[in-house]
């Protein structure tokens, strides 16, 4: 309890001598002291005390601590009538602190959030409004609080007050981006149907009934008024609406034959190992993620070679024709390629550079056909083999850009002329070409598809029968149509290309685009029967991967799924337009499976970034469905819903940037 005020009065002063008034006066003035000297030690108080009782008052000092003094005194004064004296003490007021709190939206329950005001004593809140009240309207609200202490005898009840902002509440828009449209098609309701969680009105841009007249991606947007303006604000909201472009009718005639193909392949050289059964399943397998790989290239290592007994180091093949056999057991077709013929039959005695020694072209011939019948009697049949790997390129020119297996090196070659081929080909193909384990020849595998290295043989009547595919790679150059070995009834192959990411290491769907591209010239432009990668697995270091080391497909492998698990070996291309629309790519094959029953095949490419809708007919072909295959940015060889063809004709509805086979 604390000392709150002292008031004297006296009630007779005359009469008193002159020593009762001064103890009077001594007296107050000690009373003023206390009062004075209880903001200082308890000492001092003290000593204050002794002082008025020095002075002849008496008093009884009940109690007295640091925070607080009591003072009751009954005071005589002697020889007095009588005097009369009071000491009145008032109630502490608590400190209440209480913050203006953050505002809230509409339709928001009070809560200790709000209501979370604190006293300097202990004691209970009662709150106005109290916890759990919703403030539904927008506006501002005054909050209230009544304070009780706990010791109600020295202190006070209090109150306190806040003010509250209640803010408008935001309506929800719930608005689904809508299904792409046809360029030339109107808005409507189908596209412009957004909606609210309260009652109001929808202003949209553009506005119903505007023409989409532009392939690409147009943003919808609205505007909503809510009927409740006191309560809820206006809102906003956007969509994208993808505008396909529409090509002409793009007529696939089933009736028409082009070129017979013969598969899409890979190459696993400089075989580290034999590739586990997961992997050639992942590679030629033809179900879930399985790439349907129907061609496997093999390296043929220059072995040492005894020209006496005309035998080779066989040892040296062995690898490499194990995955031969394991991918013939899958169902593909294995050829082959040297790189060098042995040292001891080159010009330089080197398996790096140099050329044939023509005194050892008939132990070439001897060579090449023991290889054959090796692989024979490891389980594997080729189909092919070819007389050299890139006989116009010298890996080892110091002038020029070295590559290897491993980089920047030098590596296995063997450089031929044109002239060098035909007299090699008219005085020694028929060793390869008959007898024992017959293969077919393959020539000249040109760096860069050029056909001066086949021109000269294929001029000449005494090698030209013996030639059954002219191979070539595309380094540097592009497909096209070789019209000699057309001519000539000779099988074009595309044997080795790859391409590099065209950002970063990693393939992208630009990628797939890319090879899908590349892919579609190939067969349509060069009218080639086979196209082969450079690679397959991730598991092999000196190419370029399909795979990666746990048997999953990059975009590279997805672009030539689309062509190699649809498009098997003896089906045909049969007539399309190639480019029924700009940036977009279209081939159509069909043919049987060994049940006898028929297949038809089309692959359409959108290289576009906007999606396209592309009809299409079809003739001399009963066709009542199509599964559709598609690659996009979200990756994978996924089947979609089958889509019909009611009176032998379909609209095509391409994603952006993707790749698309239909099959029946």
């Amino acid at each position: 309890m604390g000392l709150r005020a002292f008031a004297w009065s006296p009630l007779a002063f005359e009469g008193f001598d002159a020593h009762r008034r001064k103890a009077l006066r001594v007296f107050n003035t000690a009373v003023y002291d206390c009062e004075f000297l209880l903001k200082e030690d308890d000492a001092r108080a003290h000593r204050s005390l002794s002082r008025a009782w020095r002075c002849k008052v008496h008093s009884s000092i009940i109690s007295f601590s640091r925070q607080v003094v009591l003072f009751a005194a009954v005071l005589a004064i002697a020889g007095c009538g009588g005097s009369n004296s009071a000491i009145v003490t008032t109630k502490t007021t608590p400190v209440i602190t209480w913050a203006t709190p953050a505002s809230i939206v509409a339709g928001t329950a009070l809560s200790t959030k709000q209501l979370d005001a604190t006293a300097d004593v202990a004691g209970s809140f009662v709150y106005s409004p109290a916890v759990g009240t919703v403030e539904s309207t927008a506006g501002t609200v005054t909050l209230s609080v009544t304070f009780t202490p706990t010791d109600t005898t020295d202190y006070d009840s209090a109150t306190a007050s806040v003010t509250l902002t209640v803010a408008k509440k935001t309506p929800t828009i719930t608005w689904a981006a809508p299904a792409p449209i046809l360029a030339g098609t109107a808005l409507s309701a189908t596209q412009l149907d957004a909606n609210a969680d309260v009652p109001g009105a929808f202003v949209y841009s553009p506005v119903a009934g505007t023409v989409e007249s532009t392939a690409g991606t147009v943003t919808l947007s609205t505007t909503f008024t809510p009927t409740d303006t006191t309560t809820y604000s206006t809102a906003t909201a956007s969509v994208s609406l993808i505008v396909t472009a529409v090509a002409s009718m793009a007529t696939v005639d089933f009736g028409t034959a082009e070129q017979a193909i013969r598969g899409f392949g890979g190459a696993y050289p400089w075989a580290p190992s034999t590739m586990p059964s997961a992997t050639i399943s992942a590679l030629f397998g033809t179900t879930g993620t399985d790439l349907g790989l129907s061609i496997l290239r093999l390296h043929i290592a220059p072995a040492t070679w005894d020209s006496t007994n005309k035998t080779a180091d066989t040892s040296v093949w062995t690898t490499e024709l194990s995955n031969g056999v394991l991918a013939q057991q899958a169902g593909a077709t294995v050829f082959a390629s040297p790189w060098s013929a042995p040292a001891s039959m080159k010009t330089n005695g080197s398996v790096n550079e140099g050329s044939l020694s023509t005194s050892s072209y008939a132990d070439y011939a001897a060579y090449l056909k023991a290889y054959v019948n090796y692989a024979a009697s490891q389980g594997v049949n080729l189909y092919a083999v070819s007389l050299q790997n890139e006989p116009d390129w010298n890996p080892c020119d110091p002038s020029g850009t070295d590559e290897g297996p491993t980089g920047k090196d030098c590596y296995e070659s063997c450089l031929w002329t044109a002239a060098q081929f035909d007299a090699w080909i008219a005085g020694n193909g028929s060793v390869l070409t008959t007898g024992t384990n017959p293969v077919k020849l393959m020539m000249p595998e040109s760096y860069s598809f050029s056909s001066a290295m086949s021109d000269t043989a294929l001029d000449d009547s005494a090698a030209e029968p013996y030639i059954s595919i002219i191979g070539g790679h595309l380094y540097g150059s592009a497909p096209y149509y070789y019209t000699k070995a057309k001519d000539k009834g000779k099988e074009v192959w595309m044997t080795e290309h790859y391409l590099s990411p065209i950002s970063g290491s990693t393939p992208e769907i630009a990628d797939a685009i890319a090879l899908a591209e590349e892919l579609h010239n190939s067969i349509t432009v060069g009218q080639y029967n086979a196209y082969v990668w450079w690679g397959s697995s991730a598991t092999n270091p000196y190419s370029a991967a399909l795979i990666d080391d746990s048997n999953n497909p990059n975009y590279f492998g997805y672009a030539m799924a689309q062509f190699a698990r649809f498009v098997r070996p003896g089906y045909v291309r049969v007539d399309a337009p190639a480019t029924p629309a700009t940036g977009v790519y279209l081939s159509a094959y069909s043919g049987s499976d060994s049940s006898g029953n028929s297949h038809f095949v089309i692959v359409a490419i959108n290289s576009n970034t906007y999606a396209t809708a592309l009809p299409i007919s079809i003739e001399n072909a009963t066709v009542t469905s199509l599964t559709p295959y598609q690659t996009t940015a979200s990756g994978g060889l996924a089947a979609q819903s089958a889509v019909t063809v009611p009176g032998g004709a379909f609209t095509a509805t391409l994603p952006a940037q993707s790749i698309t086979t239909f099959v029946q």
